[in-house]
């Protein structure tokens, strides 16, 4: 049986007896791997149908196509293992045609990963097997409290709670998140994860508040938008096209101008055309940027902390500007974005009538941190779990007038 781990092979076709084994690889298409086949053009597009209406986009490299001939050599049986966790089973007979999608035997461990801090959080979760995938994710969900940049400190512990997911002794990768605990500097945080009306993870603390924090719908009260986000936006004063990668908010000279989140003044002062500028870190997922400030807030100055709305400045025109305005900008990660138009974290409390369910799992996961081998660190599977599901089957006939339907992207 063909498995993921095939992928490295050299030889990317298998021949055993009347078997043939095919591992896709980077840059084949479907009807090209038909046709080294020997396998008919008209079948090949009837094969490609069935394989869609059970719900295969594509090949992946890495995928495994097994091909079986009957005793007159003529191919009666497909199986492709895709990546999607799927067993695909095509039988060919006669004109008939009949798909079956067969979902793997996935196992998945539930794992307690507990730590601390010697150089980093990348380094010390490597250091137990477990990949980055993990560290990025951690990094996200305590992004708007920990800035995993800076604010680290040796010493640190954590615990982490998460998935692990196996198909037929193979890795298939990291499920989510489901609660983790970090203390940094004595101050310690929770995430538990719980799901929202769509079955998406969302985290929340021990008082059921989210971890994640609001940002003002905009830092100032202004009286209009006198320039848009844009890539190409012809500078008023520079006359050249250059990109416009934040907000311009008209408004008096002297209009207060508050923190749109909570976060610590990365850089206060004179910048080129931006004037005087604030800049406000938010943990370690976005900035946001305040330019042409007439004047700076009482006390705001590098390293200090804010809260949502304090006053960080007012209203001005200085810099590279034609009238008083504030120009707002937003960074996540190491590129600007539209402030207008990104998706924003919330505020929200789990809802009165989850809390008793939230409060179930928050329990859990709490035994968990407290009881099971809080003193030792390392990788420990607390569960384990095996998913089964039924087949789904397909039959279709390879008729002359369905022939004529197909519309197929033979690149695929």
């Amino acid at each position: 049986m063909p498995s993921f781990q095939e992928i490295g092979r050299e030889k990317a076709s298998v021949v055993l007896d009347d078997l043939s084994t095919y591992i896709v690889k980077s840059g084949d298409t479907f009807y090209g791997i038909m046709s080294r086949h020997e396998i008919p053009q008209t079948t090949a597009v009837e094969v490609y149908n069935s394989l869609k209406l059970l719900g295969l986009p594509a090949l992946f490299p890495g995928d495994s196509l097994v091909f079986k001939k009957d005793s007159s050599g003529t191919i009666n049986k497909i199986k492709l293992l895709s990546r999607l966790q799927y067993w695909y089973n095509i039988s060919l007979i006669g004109n008939q045609i009949k798909a079956e999608k067969e979902p793997l035997s996935t196992t998945r461990y539930i794992c307690l990963l507990n730590g601390a801090l010697e150089t980093s959080l990348s380094e010390e979760i490597y250091k137990f097997g477990v990949s980055d995938v993990i560290t990025w994710k951690i990094a996200d969900i305590f992004a708007w409290d920990i800035n995993f940049f800076l604010d680290p400190r040796k010493g640190d512990t954590f615990q982490i709670i998460f998935e692990q997911k196996y198909a037929e002794g193979n890795f298939l990768g990291y499920g989510e998140i489901l609660a983790a605990k970090y203390t940094n500097n004595g101050t310690v945080y929770y995430a538990f994860g719980f799901p929202d009306e769509d079955g998406k993870i969302r985290y929340y603390d021990l008082n059921g508040k989210s971890v994640q924090k609001q940002f003002l719908k905009a830092p100032l009260r202004y009286s209009r938008i006198s320039s848009n986000f844009s890539y190409n936006r012809k500078h008023p004063i520079l006359g050249i096209v250059r990109p416009h990668l934040g907000i311009d908010y008209a408004a008096p000279t002297g209009t207060p101008v508050y923190a749109a989140a909570d976060g610590r003044v990365k850089f206060a002062g004179r910048k080129g055309g931006y004037g005087n500028l604030v800049i406000l870190s938010h943990g370690s997922a976005y900035e946001t940027w305040y330019g042409h400030l007439n004047v700076f807030g009482r006390g705001i100055r590098t390293g200090k902390t804010v809260k949502q709305s304090d006053i960080i400045g007012t209203v001005g025109a200085t810099g590279l500007a034609t009238g008083p305005h504030l120009d707002y900008r937003m960074k996540r990660g190491s590129e600007f974005v539209n402030p207008l138009k990104i998706s924003m974290p919330s505020k929200e409390s789990i809802e009165t009538e989850k809390k008793f369910s939230f409060d179930l799992v928050k329990n859990s996961y709490l035994l968990a941190f407290d009881s099971r081998l809080p003193e030792q660190t390392g990788n420990f599977v607390l569960d384990i779990q095996i998913r089964q599901e039924n087949p789904v089957t397909y039959h279709a006939e390879n008729s002359e007038s369905d022939k004529s339907k197909n519309g197929i992207n033979t690149e695929s």
